[in-house]
């Protein structure tokens, strides 16, 4: 790996770490660690500032997705996935543990979801798909509130994603594909374990205790 290549990782990182959430709320004179779910996330920026922001925060949230993948393609050319991986975790890894604000961040949804469409464009459409259509019958179905229908559609959205993978993929173990089965199945993991306060309350379990301070 060249000098490009080690600095890519740790500028991944930053930039997933950067808040949108945090940033909007700040502005507006509300700070986000302290209010709502205090999540650093387009829900909770969308249950506290209202509906709008949820759009904005989500897109700006995938956007750095997108950018850090991409950012791992032009650094290592089309030859390897391995830089574009990396990359991808660490964006998603800064997102939910940020360094600017105690290693506390969002949900990694949004996140998530950009860096599987530049990464894996059909896995990741097809997971944005199985979330919307979640999130749309927990909303009119089963009539949850809009913001609370998002963390079970997440779920189901994250578990879609190595199903979808191994699925779509001849010899997924192979040398060339393993390292992407085992990335989909941690950024699966990853994405259900932040949504374990919300599986708890979604079956009617005490929620986990959130992390001090």
């Amino acid at each position: 790996m060249n000098l490009w290549g080690w600095l890519a990782i740790p500028v991944a990182y930053l930039l997933g770490s950067l808040s949108a959430a945090y940033w909007v709320a700040r502005a507006k004179g509300i700070d986000l660690k302290q209010a709502g779910s205090k999540s650093l996330g387009a829900t909770n920026a969308g249950r506290v500032l209202g509906k709008q922001w949820f759009f904005v925060v989500f897109f700006a949230d995938l956007l750095k997705g997108v950018v850090a993948v991409e950012m791992g393609k032009f650094v290592a050319g089309e030859t390897t996935v391995q830089m574009p991986m990396i990359c991808a975790a660490a964006v998603v890894l800064g997102h939910s543990f940020t360094c600017f604000h105690g290693f506390k961040g969002g949900k990694a949804v949004a996140t998530s979801l950009g860096v599987l469409l530049a990464l894996m464009p059909e896995v990741g459409a097809t997971c944005f798909g199985v979330w919307l259509l979640a999130w749309l019958i927990g909303w009119q179905v089963f009539r949850r509130g809009a913001a609370d229908a998002v963390g079970p559609a997440s779920v189901l959205g994250a578990l879609t994603l190595p199903a979808m993978w191994f699925a779509i993929t001849d010899a997924p173990w192979s040398a060339g594909k393993a390292p992407l089965s085992v990335f989909a199945i941690l950024l699966s993991g990853l994405v259900v374990f932040l949504h374990r306060r919300n599986i708890a309350k979604l079956f009617g379990g005490k929620p986990p205790a959130a992390p001090a301070g």
